[in-house]
C-alpha cells in the first residue's frame, strides 16, 4: 500500500512547492477595484425603425430584412470605416474629460509616487479609443481620407463643389493679376465727377499699354 501511495504523495508535494513559488515570483495582481468597467450601453433605437408597421414591413415585404441595429452600414454613412470614425469620435469626447484630469494627475511631480502610478494605472484601463490620436481626419460626405480639409471636415472634391456656390462660410474666390494695382488706380468705377466716361477708358487701356 505505501508502495502505492508514494508516487501520489510526491507528486502532490511538489504542486504544492510549485504553488508556493509561483505565488512568490509573481508580482501582485491589480485590484478590481481601481480598474475602470467598462459598461455597454446600446444605442436606442429611433422610434421610426421601432414601432410595429416598420417591424412588419421589414419581416414580410423586404425578406426578413435584419432591423435598425443589426445593419453593418447605417444610413447616412458610406462605409464601415466611416462608422468605425465615427464611433472612435463618440468615445473620444466620452472620455476626453478623465483622460485630462488622470493625464494632470499622473504628470503632477509634487503628488506622491503611488498616485501618480495609480492614475497611470487607470488610464491605461481606458479604452484604446479614447486617445485623440485614433481620430483621423475623414470627409464626412464621402468618407475620403486623403486631401480632407480640417476646418470643414470635407474632401477637396466636397469643398471645391460647395464653394464654387457660395455655401462654405469664410471661403472667397482668390483673385491675382500683374496689373491689379494700376486697375486700382486707373480705372475706379464710376468715374471721377467731371470727367467723361469715353476719356476715363480711354485713359485706362493707354495706362495699361504702358
Amino acid at each position: 500500500m505505501l508502495n502505492f501511495c508514494r508516487p501520489n504523495t510526491v507528486s502532490r508535494t511538489i504542486e504544492c512547492l510549485a504553488q508556493r513559488i509561483r505565488a512568490i515570483s509573481l508580482l501582485g495582481r491589480i485590484p478590481q477595484s481601481i480598474i475602470y468597467e467598462h459598461k455597454h450601453v446600446a444605442d436606442k433605437t429611433p422610434m421610426h425603425h421601432n414601432n410595429p408597421v416598420v417591424e412588419n414591413l421589414l419581416k414580410e415585404q423586404l425578406c426578413d430584412y435584419p432591423p435598425y441595429q443589426a445593419r453593418k452600414i447605417r444610413p447616412g454613412f458610406q462605409d464601415a470605416i466611416m462608422v468605425r470614425d465615427y464611433k472612435r469620435r463618440q468615445v473620444s469626447a466620452h472620455f476626453s474629460d478623465l483622460r485630462m484630469r488622470l493625464n494632470a494627475i499622473r504628470k503632477n511631480t509634487i503628488l506622491p509616487g503611488e498616485i501618480r502610478d495609480l492614475a497611470s494605472v487607470q488610464i491605461a484601463s481606458l479604452p484604446r479609443d479614447s486617445h485623440w490620436t485614433r481620430i483621423h481626419s475623414r470627409c464626412v460626405v464621402t468618407s475620403r481620407r486623403r486631401g480632407c480639409k480640417t476646418r470643414w471636415r470635407v474632401s477637396r472634391i466636397i469643398w471645391r463643389r460647395f464653394a464654387d456656390y457660395n455655401h462654405m462660410s469664410g471661403v472667397l474666390w482668390a483673385c491675382w493679376s500683374s496689373d491689379c494695382r494700376s486697375n486700382r488706380r486707373h480705372m475706379r468705377w464710376p468715374p471721377p465727377a467731371g470727367i467723361p466716361v469715353k476719356n476715363y477708358i480711354e485713359k485706362y487701356h493707354a495706362n495699361k499699354a504702358n
